[in-house]
């Protein structure tokens, strides 16, 4: 199949408008603060609060600061996205001579020089309204993130059709539509419409057809992106796509971030961390300089002051340039040329390509044409013998042959110094190409500015196109872009090792359509070539972009020193080439730390109307600068990957029963469907339950890696696939460098279970459970298993947020007076014939109701037998259909529904699993010399029987006028003769309706003719003769020939068929007024006495400080019931009310009087009351501090 690798352009076109339409729909930044939301991300290792206009690691107040492992344990100040563009070059200043003028964009951050405009309006990026739920109003999960559809509005502006069946929002994930490919992912836009600084001062808009558009028309889609798998658990990606939605082009843009350090995140610690860079890795990283925080600072850092970790920020993707004609990646490599019909051929650049050249008439050269259309238009032209002007990019050059010399990018040898016109934005020397740099495309060379130590020296040649003999303008990895509707690197659908295409269900798997999603049928879907939006194509390759890397990175000390308001300061911070190494450093050591920040980006390119650029940054951490860097390099292995890292399955959804000393959890069976969206695969393997009495699960943290740092938790209980995938998975040597050694244990065979109960807990006290499904992981691929994460996360005000795997539970004994629920009972019969009846069990008693229920089948014929193969039930109470068409027809584990789960027996749900049911079966009369008799298929003389699961009576006579059959069944075959004999043979599954069947009867040889004795053989057939079913063999006794009056039944086992139907009914949780009368001696106070603190109380959230919430639980209450408290001298202090629900009989106290103020120590007495009760129930509390 021959299928072309360029997106048609009529499609292209057509596309382009439908999201353009999408796009008229994006509202601008929000200036009302209306739409202003924090979120926290806690997706693995990382956690970190940000806001929806770029801040990273701020406010403080709303959660985590770029901490690791735990909440109280912060890193980062501040990280703040910055974006630079070069207004168009004219005399701004109205005084007749043209100016050059910068503008940075910045985010709203708490630092100095936060870009306050007039009337104190932020010049700064704001969030544009419509991506976020306006009324879940929870702190720090005020952004959409994939793992919380709470948070997703109605609709998304920029795909209001993306919706399911039901009307509801998909996720607008990264991959596309309804795509969740991380463990959490959040997602929000935002734009500079608020930057009224260039207007301001010179009046620029920057839409020529929109003069309501301030700022310069930047556009930014923001994605963060985290998997808790064992490889990425310390990383957070964020992902920043900037398009120019004006008209205006920029010919010089630059992207970065400005790094506020803060190790330890509390007092004075920010005034001993030290930062530096790798340029090989293109990563920064800070670390606190004694490796210590201090508890007078930071009372809350975990484990102890001196577990203090590094955090690198990595520049993962760079902003690309596909107009200069150099590969500035030198990704233009032979390994993707094999899918293309043409032989490469792009030259490498060599010391001599920067050497300055005279130009002389004749001389053959390239100007450059940027059209309206923002295209690059090369276009040769041959040197004049007398002197010429000719214009390129827009520049003025004056050729004078013999006498003007080219050069673009060299070094001057007396100086060192690199030729300014190497960051230009143009083509200085006339061969096509843009700024073209020997430090950057021929010599990779680095220093810092200040101290002159060199950072980096080697030859590593990058190639070019070359525009005036035509070599290497065919290779599609020089100037690639992610919008060019171009596979540059042909590896849309292909296997990246050997070219072939990849098929999945008869279709190419990445043929998905623009919106990401299979099955949708929207544009692109199926037809056979790529489609912008499908998987490994234009902006979801990041291969396609032809990146300049990082460019720059400048310190200063102290952090107050820079003023981000100031764009000429901020963009001069950006230029290119400009390495600064702190001054704190002496022979590459760090010799002390210091209050010092940082700001690194990467630049120049050109960013044209429409047109997007891409850029990312991965926070990595360590436990020292090894494991920081391991960190950074796992994090390039999946952004080299496409962010295509295997994920766990799907996320199942937890529920707790809190009990008398023990907590019920159940779950659904979402995950073990789940198809791994990297690897296509159903690789579901079991679940992990966790514990812990904190929601980090410290209790379980015990699982070292191969350097001894505990990384893994030890599971409460394992429950896997029984499909002899045990023990530890074993990772090749490669894999398991990466990952330190962790070990990952993968089970025992224990087969599936959707419940757990949990007996060892202690009434009163917070528990926390986790239900991880985890994948069996791919060893032959180098893929570690996945496992869902656990992340919950306490906000400023308390209150827990959790994902639909985990959550807390109190465990308590129910209320005084309590009648549970029935534990389990067997369903009524109404009608069918099936053998067995199906039973339920109560599993969550607060969700059982009054209410009847009925339960029927499907079923489905094999060689005229009919099978149940799914079940129903309905709410005779109120005619609901509760479980429709369910295949999981399970003797255990069944699916879960109102409170209960149902039980079926499908031992007879095959025919080689009909059997004769012995303890129905027999004579109607006992004697003990009756003929024995025994069942069995009848399969003679190749005839292969039916089990029909059938009743049969044998009826006796005195005399012998009866006959058997001579069986149609048998073909030409030997069959037995028809007989005399003294007996019929009927059907009586249905007993009311008896029907007579053929049946074919052979002597025993050497017994009495036509007399039933020891070794006779019956036949039994249906009632044509037709088919064969089954056997009857007499043995034993033969003095007693069965007669008149006798009669023999014969019945068998039966399965569940449509014709079967069962009902059962339920009875909720009730109160017994004179039980609890006698129970009332059970209530007391605990603890009693109170010392200081106690099990049941909770920390206060990271951001607060203070003692910590005080609680005494009274326990063993009536429903409704009333506590008043007492102080000894008789002053009413408090009083308590129990609101009415059978299911907990405890109530705290928070040791605070109705006027909100602590109690004093001392002895309070109580005393308790409940309606329909007469006694009352006194008692004392002593409160010891």
């Amino acid at each position: 199949m021959k299928i072309m690798k360029f997106f048609p352009l009529v499609a292209l076109v057509a596309l382009m408008l439908q999201l353009d339409s999408f796009a008229q729909q994006i509202g601008r930044g929000d200036p009302t603060g209306s739409w202003a939301r924090t979120g926290v991300h806690n997706g693995n290792q990382v956690r970190t609060v940000f806001r929806n206009s770029g801040v990273i690691a701020q406010p403080g107040s709303d959660g985590p600061r770029g901490a690791w492992k735990f909440d109280d344990n912060g890193y980062i100040g501040d990280v703040s996205p910055l974006m630079g563009v070069r207004l168009p070059i004219k005399d701004w200043n109205k005084d007749g001579i043209l100016d050059t003028i910068h503008s940075v964009v910045i985010t709203p951050v708490d630092r100095p020089g936060g870009g306050k405009g007039t009337g104190g309006v932020s010049w700064t990026f704001a969030p544009i309204p419509g991506f976020l739920n306006q009324s879940y109003n929870v702190v720090g999960k005020g952004i959409a993130f994939s793992d919380n559809p709470q948070t997703w509005p109605a609709f998304w502006p920029d795909h209001p059709d993306w919706k399911d069946s039901l009307g509801k929002a998909e996720w607008n994930g990264y991959f596309g539509r309804g795509q969740i490919h991380a463990d959490q992912e959040s997602f929000f836009m935002m734009d500079d419409n608020m930057d009224e600084n260039m207007f301001t001062l010179y009046g620029f808009l920057p839409d020529s057809t929109d003069n309501t558009r301030k700022g310069q028309a930047l556009q930014v889609k923001v994605r963060g992106l985290q998997w808790a798998n064992p490889l990425a658990e310390n990383t957070l990606f964020w992902v920043y796509s900037v398009k120019n939605v004006g008209t205006t082009l920029y010919d010089q843009t630059v992207f970065g971030f400005l790094v506020g350090t803060y190790v330890g995140i509390e007092g004075n610690e920010y005034s001993d961390d030290v930062s530096y860079f790798d340029v090989r890795e293109s990563m920064t990283y800070t670390w606190d300089f004694g490796n210590y925080i201090n508890p007078i600072d930071n009372p809350r850092w975990k484990p102890n002051p001196s577990a203090v970790g590094y955090v690198g920020y990595a520049f993962l993707e760079s902003p690309g340039n596909q107009y200069d004609g150099i590969d500035n990646d030198g990704d233009d490599n032979s390994a993707v040329k094999k899918y293309w019909n043409f032989t490469p051929d792009a030259p490498f650049f060599t010391a001599s390509d920067f050497d300055a050249r005279t130009v002389n008439a004749g001389d053959k050269l390239v100007k450059i044409t940027i059209t309206p259309s923002g295209d690059y238009v090369r276009e040769q032209f041959t040197v004049q013998a007398g002197t010429d002007t000719v214009y390129s990019m827009g520049k003025r050059f004056v050729l004078e042959p013999g006498k003007t010399k080219l050069v673009e990018g060299n070094v001057d040898p007396s100086t060192g110094n690199l030729n300014a016109n190497a960051s230009d934005g143009f083509d200085n020397d006339l061969d096509g190409l843009i700024d073209e740099n020997y430090q950057v495309d021929y010599r990779q060379f680095k220093k810092a500015l200040k101290s002159g130590v060199v950072l980096i020296d080697q030859v590593a040649p990058v190639q070019y196109k070359e525009f005036l003999n035509s070599h290497g303008r065919q290779d599609l990895m020089i100037d690639e872009s992610r919008n060019d509707g171009l596979d540059n690197d042909g590896d849309w659908s292909r296997d990246p090792v050997t070219g072939e295409w990849i098929y999945g269900n008869g279709k190419l798997v990445d043929d998905v359509g623009a919106d990401g999603k299979a099955n949708t049928h929207d544009m692109g879907e199926g037809d056979g070539v790529p489609t912008p939006g499908e998987p490994n194509f234009d902006v979801t390759d990041v291969h396609e972009s032809d990146q300049i890397g990082l460019t720059n990175f400048q310190y200063f000390a102290p952090a107050s020193g820079i003023h981000m308001n100031n764009n000429e300061e901020m963009w001069g911070r950006l230029r290119p080439g400009f390495f600064d190494v702190p001054e704190i450093f002496v022979n590459g050591q760090a010799t002390r730390g210091e209050d010092g920040d940082f700001v690194y980006g990467s630049g120049y390119f050109p960013l044209l109307p429409g047109n997007t650029q891409d850029f990312s940054l991965a926070l990595c951490y360590g436990d020292d600068f090894k494991g920081v860097l391991k960190t950074k390099q796992v994090a390039q292995i999946i952004y080299n990957a496409n962010y295509n890292f295997p994920t766990p399955p799907d996320r199942p959804t937890l529920r707790a029963v809190a009990g008398d000393h023990k907590v019920t959890l159940y779950w659904d069976k979402v995950a073990e469907n789940s198809i791994d969206p990297t690897t296509k695969e159903k690789d579901f393997e079991g679940y992990k339950i966790y514990k812990g009495t904190d929601p980090d699960f410290t209790d379980a943290k015990q699982i070292s890696d191969g350097t001894g740092q505990k990384k893994g938790y030890v599971p409460l209980v394992q429950f896997d696939l029984k499909n002899n995938i045990t023990g530890y998975f074993v990772a090749s040597p490669q894999l398991y460098t990466l990952n330190n050694g962790m070990p990952f244990y993968l089970g025992d065979d224990s087969g599936i279970q959707n419940t757990f109960v949990d007996n060892d807990v202690e009434n009163g006290r917070t528990y926390y459970y986790a239900v991880c499904a985890y994948d069996r992981g791919k060893a032959i691929a180098d893929i570690f298993p996945s496992e869902n994460n656990k992340p919950i996360s306490k906000n400023v005000e308390g209150i827990l947020t959790y994902t639909s795997n985990t959550l807390s539970v109190v465990p308590n004994a129910p209320v005084a007076g309590y009648v549970p629920p029935k534990n389990s009972a067997k369903l009524e019969h109404t009608l069918g014939s099936s053998t067995v009846v199906p039973y339920y069990a109560t599993i969550d008693p607060t969700k059982i109701k009054d209410a009847s229920y009925e339960v029927f089948f499907n079923d489905s014929t094999v060689k005229g037998v009919s099978f149940a193969y799914a079940y129903n039930v309905v709410n005779l109470s109120t005619k609901d259909t509760i479980i429709s068409h369910n295949k999981k027809m399970l003797a255990t584990n069944g699916d879960i529904f109102d409170g209960l789960q149902l039980s079926f027996d499908t031992r007879y749900q095959t025919l080689d699993s009909i059997k004769m049911d012995a303890s129905k079966s027999g004579w109607n009369k006992n004697r003990p010399n009756n003929l024995g008799f025994n069942v069995t298929p009848a399969n003679y003389s190749g005839i292969v029987s039916i089990n029909y699961p059938y009743d049969y009576m044998l009826v006796f006579s005195d005399e012998y006028k009866d006959s058997s059959n001579k069986l149609a069944s048998y073909g030409s075959k030997a069959v037995p003769a028809k007989t005399k004999l003294n007996f019929k043979v009927f059907d009586i599954t249905e007993p009311a309706n008896p029907v007579r069947v053929q049946f074919g009867f052979a002597d025993a040889a050497g017994a009495a003719q036509d007399t039933l004795s020891k070794l006779d053989r019956i036949f039994l057939s249906d009632r044509e003769g037709k088919t064969i079913s089954w056997w009857i063999t007499f043995s034993k006794d033969s003095t007693y020939v069965p007669r008149g009056g006798d009669t023999l039944f014969v019945r068998f086992t039966k399965p569940f068929t449509s014709r079967d139907k069962f009902t059962f009914t339920t009875a909720a949780a009730s109160y017994d007024a004179a039980l609890a009368k006698t129970q009332l001696n059970d209530v007391k106070a605990v603890p009693n006495p109170y010392i200081v603190t106690n099990t049941f109380e909770q920390p206060l959230p990271s951001q607060i400080r203070g003692r910590g919430e005080r609680v005494i639980n009274f326990i063993n209450l009536p429903p409704n019931a009333r506590i008043n408290i007492y102080s000894s001298d008789g002053s009413h202090i408090q009083t308590l009310q129990q609101d009415g629900g059978y299911n907990s009989g405890s109530l705290s106290w928070n040791l605070r009087t109705k006027e909100g103020l602590d109690v004093a120590f001392g002895v309070y007495f109580y005393v308790v009351e409940a309606p329909g009760i007469s006694e009352k129930k006194y008692g004392k509390i002593a409160i010891i501090k």
